[in-house]
C-alpha cells in the first residue's frame, strides 16, 4: 500500500481512533513540562519528554492516522521496532520482561517444590508491574500479566504511564476500568476441573483441565471489537478472539495448544460474516455454527492474528423513534476447549457485544 492509498484511508482509521478506543486528548499548555523540538525533515515521529518520561509524539492527526494504518497488519514486535530508541520504553517492552521475570520465578520454585513457596517474590512481582498490567483476581496460582490496555495496537507506542503525544495535544490509552471488565465473574467447578458455565458468564469462555497424571493445562477466549472498516461504502465492525493457553504445575506458566472454538453468534447489519482466506471475501455466518481451530502460545490477540475473524454490520440509525438499537452488535454463545483436553470438560458462554462507535 503506498503512501497515497495509506493518507486516503487515514479518515477511517481516525474515526476508528477518536470513537472505538476512546483515546483520550488533552491539549497541552507550555507549562505543562513537554519539551518539544523541531521535527527533522519529513520525520513522522519524534521521541520528547513529557512530565519526566520519555514518549512518542506524532507529527499531527494526518501521520498519526496514516502509520496506525500501516501498523494494522502488523505484529506487536513489527510494530515495537518502529519505535525503540533513544531511551523510550514502550509497555510492549515492558510485557517482555515481565513475561521472562514471571517464567523464571516459576521455573526456579518447579526445580525444587520443597522449597518454600515463592509468595514473597510473587508478590514484589505483581506491585513492580501493578501500575501498568493486571493479574488474574481469582486464583493465586495466577500471576502472569495482562495489559490494561484495550487495545493491542497502542503497546508498541505508549510509555508505561499509557501516553503519547499528537501534535501538542497529549493521548491516554484507553484501559480496562475493572478486572472484572477483562477475566469476567470467575468460573463454576466441575469436580477436580472447572469451566465457565454460559448461565452465568457473558463474553469469557474458559476451561481448565488436569492432564490425567501430569500437569492442568488452561485455554480462554473473549470475543473483541478490533477495528472500523468502510467496504462500498458500508461501515462494519471487525472482530476476533483474544486467545490464552497456560499451563502448570503449581504455578501457572506460558504454554503452546491447539485452541478449538465452537461458536454460533449473528450480527448487525447484515450480518455476523466471517472472512475466507481462500476466496479473498465475506460469507455469511449469521446463526450459523462453526468450528476454529488456533495454535496459540501463551497470549494471542484478535488484533494479532494476521487478520480479523470476520465483521458485523451497522444497525440502520433512525432519527425519528427516541430509542435506537446500538449501533453494532455481535451476540451468540461459544464453547472452548483443547487438543488437550476432552470436550465434555468445555467452558461454555454467552457473547453479548453492543458499541455504539
Amino acid at each position: 500500500m503506498d503512501k497515497k492509498t495509506v493518507l486516503l484511508a487515514s479518515a477511517c482509521t481516525l474515526l476508528m481512533i477518536s470513537c472505538s478506543n476512546d483515546a483520550e486528548l488533552i491539549n497541552v499548555a507550555e507549562t505543562t513540562g513537554l519539551q518539544t523540538k523541531a521535527f527533522v525533515g519529513e520525520a513522522d515521529f519524534q521521541i520528547v519528554d513529557y512530565a519526566g518520561d520519555k514518549c512518542i509524539q506524532f507529527k499531527n492527526d494526518s501521520v498519526f492516522n496514516a502509520m496506525l494504518w500501516e501498523m494494522n497488519d502488523m505484529s506487536e514486535e513489527e510494530r515495537n521496532n518502529i519505535f525503540s530508541g533513544a531511551g523510550f520504553v514502550s509497555q510492549w517492552q515492558l510485557m517482555q520482561e515481565a513475561d521472562q521475570e514471571q517464567e523464571l520465578i516459576v521455573d526456579n520454585y518447579e526445580k525444587d517444590l520443597s522449597q518454600p513457596w515463592p509468595a514473597h517474590q510473587i508478590k514484589e512481582f505483581k506491585q513492580k508491574y501493578d501500575d501498568v498490567f493486571m493479574f488474574e483476581p481469582y486464583d493465586s496460582t495466577d500471576f502472569i500479566a495482562h495489559y490494561k490496555l484495550k487495545g493491542s495496537t497502542y503497546s508498541s507506542f505508549v510509555n508505561r504511564r499509557g501516553v503519547f503525544l499528537i501534535g501538542d495535544s497529549v493521548a491516554y490509552a484507553p484501559v480496562y476500568k475493572a478486572l472484572e471488565e477483562y477475566f469476567g465473574s470467575g468460573i463454576s467447578l466441575y469436580g477436580n476441573n472447572e469451566a465457565t458455565n454460559e448461565k452465568n458468564d457473558i463474553n469469557l469462555a474458559e476451561s481448565k483441565y488436569q492432564i490425567p497424571g501430569g500437569d492442568y493445562v488452561k485455554v480462554r477466549a473473549i470475543p473483541r471489537f478490533i477495528e472500523l472498516q468502510t467496504i462500498e461504502n458500508k461501515n462494519y465492525l471487525s472482530l476476533g478472539f483474544d486467545y490464552l493457553s497456560q499451563k502448570k504445575k503449581v504455578l501457572w506458566k506460558k504454554h503452546r495448544t491447539m485452541i478449538i472454538l465452537r461458536l454460533t453468534a449473528s450480527g448487525s447489519g447484515s450480518g455476523f460474516e466471517v472472512y475466507n482466506v481462500s476466496i479473498k471475501n465475506y460469507q455469511n455466518k449469521n446463526g450459523v455454527t462453526i468450528l476454529l481451530h488456533t495454535d496459540v502460545y501463551n497470549k494471542l490477540l484478535a488484533k494479532d492474528q494476521g487478520g480479523m475473524l470476520g465483521h458485523v454490520g451497522e444497525n440502520p440509525r433512525n432519527s425519528v423513534t427516541i430509542v435506537t438499537p446500538p449501533r453494532f452488535e455481535f451476540s451468540g454463545r461459544m464453547e472452548i476447549w483443547s487438543d488437550e483436553m476432552p470436550e465434555s470438560n468445555k467452558g461454555t458462554a454467552k457473547i453479548s457485544l453492543k458499541e455504539d462507535w
